[in-house]
């Protein structure tokens, strides 16, 4: 092969024997490793003295070079002009610029633009396909479908039931029936035990029906319970011990109604451990429905409601008796009938009058009614 490249003479890269250990030491660039391998390698050399080595010898250099350097395996590019590729010569001996020269055998020194995608190119690309297979626009699409997905899964068939907060008066009579306690799936209903003068009434015990399709917490010391339904539809019945009381409070328990019980205050008649005193002239022996229905603040049907003064409460006369619904103790006149609740809600029973006399931490205030 000619000592000629591109007009200019090529670099005697032969290593003396008394620089062979030190040349060990430091790796050869590739391109001057190529040129060194086209220079002493008897393969390498055309059998015309004025041939140049072919595409296919200088790859087999490449080849050859990079594995000498400890390089991944990497292919010459090829040549602009395919005609170009078996000599690449001119009639001076000299390898072409659309030729193969030993610069040639740099896949990195080449421009793209002239020789397309390099192998580093590729690999970039490749990449990229690979930690991102999908464009934006599809990754938008994507998480807007996941969306409606979870919605849709989320999604109840029916219209979710409306809730609702009661107090109930529990009747321990024989024959009576059990109070029902309405559940839904997903919702926890807090039943809430409090004697006849509102004051809570601790649990001792309880024990439920069913217990795969309910759940019931509690904590072992306080009047609340919470419970839920764990199926869409399902009935059971629960018995609640109540403390220094002998008989077992019965309920029923149904799932899957229109309305959900968030809060049941349950009043059982009769004083608990932690009962109020008596009050002088409170001698009601029961609470009717109506007094029941006025704490929950559903006024009586038929009744025309008063104007109370002060925002101390509200007070609607029913059937020739008024009812006084109030957070104040009420002082005078006496009343007929009183009922109350835990958050200390109290509803009075009491003759027609205009002028109420109640008591807020000690202090009386006088409270007027207008309207009668």
């Amino acid at each position: 092969m000619r000592n000629i490249i591109h007009g200019r003479p090529a670099l005697n890269l032969t290593v003396s024997p008394n620089h062979q250990t030190k040349a060990s030491r430091k790796p050869l660039t590739l391109l001057a490793l190529v040129l060194f391998l086209m220079s002493t390698s008897e393969s390498t050399l055309a059998a015309d003295a004025g041939a140049t080595p072919s595409y296919s010898k200088l790859n087999a250099l490449v080849q050859e070079a990079r594995v000498k350097q400890g390089l991944p395996p990497g292919n010459l590019a090829p040549p602009i002009d395919p005609s170009l590729a078996g000599s690449g010569t001119d009639n001076s001996g000299n390898v072409g610029s659309a030729g193969t020269d030993a610069a040639d055998a740099l896949p990195d020194d080449t421009s793209s633009a002239t020789r397309g995608p390099t192998l580093r190119d590729e690999a970039f690309k490749q990449l990229l396909d690979k930690i991102s297979p999908l464009t934006p626009d599809q990754i938008i699409q994507m998480k807007r479908q996941q969306d409606k997905t979870e919605q849709a899964v989320a999604t109840t068939p029916n219209t979710p039931p409306r809730p609702v907060s009661s107090t109930l008066t529990i009747d321990l009579s024989p024959g009576v029936t059990p109070p029902v306690i309405r559940l839904s799936a997903g919702f926890v209903t807090s039943l809430v035990f409090v004697d006849s003068t509102g004051q809570p009434w601790p649990i001792s015990d309880y024990s439920l029906g069913n217990p795969k399709n309910f759940n019931i917490q509690w904590d072992k010391k306080t009047n609340t319970l919470f419970i839920q339904s764990t199926s869409a539809y399902s009935s059971a019945n629960l018995a609640i011990r109540l403390a220094t009381l002998d008989t077992p409070v019965m309920l029923s328990l149904v799932s899957g109604q229109r309305e959900v019980d968030y809060r049941v205050d349950l009043q059982v008649q009769g004083s608990g451990p932690n009962a109020l005193p008596p009050i002088a002239g409170d001698n009601t022996p029961g609470v009717s429905t109506s007094l029941l229905s006025v704490l929950d603040g559903v006024p009586p049907p038929n009744s025309q409601e008063l104007e109370v003064s002060g925002g101390y409460g509200r007070a609607w006369l029913s059937q020739g008796k008024l009812l006084f619904r109030t957070q104040l103790t009420v002082l005078s006149p006496a009343w007929s009938a009183t009922v109350s609740s835990p958050d200390g809600t109290r509803v009075y029973e009491m003759a027609k009058t205009t002028l109420i006399l109640a008591s807020q931490n000690g202090k009386p205030i006088k409270i007027e009614l207008k309207g009668l």
